[in-house]
């Protein structure tokens, strides 16, 4: 990846985030009351670290391929399906990889639940949280798309497309943002909400241990991982086991997998912290 198209990608997902963030202000699903002043500072800091990692990540793939190149074996292309049922496969392939397995995958290693914390602690959920991630995490999910996308041969175009709507959906799915009830519910049907994410990040074992999906909410429906999305509206986020400057730290987010009590989702402490109880009495901003 140049450095051209480096920029451009950084300016397209500014200009998303921006967007988003004017929405969820116009129409918030709840009210940021109480949350410390420098959270968002923090995620704006670890999402420009995000960033920049992608970055060298993306280089450094590209060019090991350069130096190693192996030949894919097209799984697709030998099957003999036409260029245009690749290209939707492909995306349907990568949605699964990298937005449901990888996801699903992070939750269930406790050695990767501990760098996937960083962003399930964050006490507020806005679109400064879609790239609150620990660098380890980045790493896992790019295995995730680069081995099948070799694999299967996925079309060049159709990576190209599914991050885009990846992260696109990423940003909104996680904004303050009310859609209504009734429309999120219908969406939800077959697209990953903001609704159906937000129970995602609940502190309730069950429900974040759920909706793990990234465009497509057809693998939670099959694969018996969906909650319904009205549980959004009373869910309380972060975690419990998790030190709140910690959880609001730039420093702090980064060394949380080494920090004490890195227990897995279904071992949190029977703790409730301050945020534990605000998000308890907290009410939505609108309900419509």
């Amino acid at each position: 990846m140049s450095a051209h198209e480096y920029l451009s990608a950084v300016a397209t997902i500014l200009f998303i985030m921006a967007v988003a963030a004017l929405l969820e202000t116009a129409a918030p699903l709840f009210a940021a009351r109480d949350v410390a002043a420098g959270r968002r500072r923090a995620n704006l800091a670890i999402t420009a670290q995000t960033l920049i990692f992608n970055f060298f990540l993306t280089s450094g793939a590209a060019l090991a391929a350069l130096v190693l190149p192996l030949a894919s074996p097209g799984i697709m292309a030998r099957a003999g399906m036409p260029a245009a049922a690749q290209f939707v496969v492909g995306i349907l392939i990568l949605d699964f990889a990298f937005g449901y397995f990888a996801h699903r995958v992070l939750h269930a290693s406790p050695t990767l639940w501990r760098f996937h914390r960083v962003h399930h602690s964050d006490p507020f959920v806005d679109v400064t949280t879609t790239y609150r991630n620990h660098p380890v995490e980045h790493i896992w999910r790019y295995v995730c798309i680069l081995v099948p996308t070799w694999a299967f041969g996925v079309p060049a175009s159709a990576v190209v497309l599914y991050r885009l709507l990846s992260s696109i959906n990423g940003i909104l799915e996680h904004a303050n943002l009310s859609l209504g009830a009734g429309l999120d519910g219908t969406v939800s049907r077959v697209w990953v909400t903001p609704n159906m994410h937000k129970v995602h990040h609940s502190r309730v074992v069950a429900e974040t241990n759920s909706n793990y999906g990234n465009l497509l909410s057809l693998y939670d429906r099959v694969l018996g991982t969906f909650t319904p999305t009205e549980r959004a509206l009373t869910v309380a986020y972060g975690l419990d086991d998790v030190d709140p400057a910690a959880a609001q730290s730039f420093v702090g987010m980064n060394t949380m997998p080494w920090r004490a009590r890195n227990a897995p989702v279904g071992e949190a402490s029977a703790e409730t912290s301050a945020a534990a109880r605000f998000h308890a009495d907290r009410r939505p901003a609108r309900q419509t």
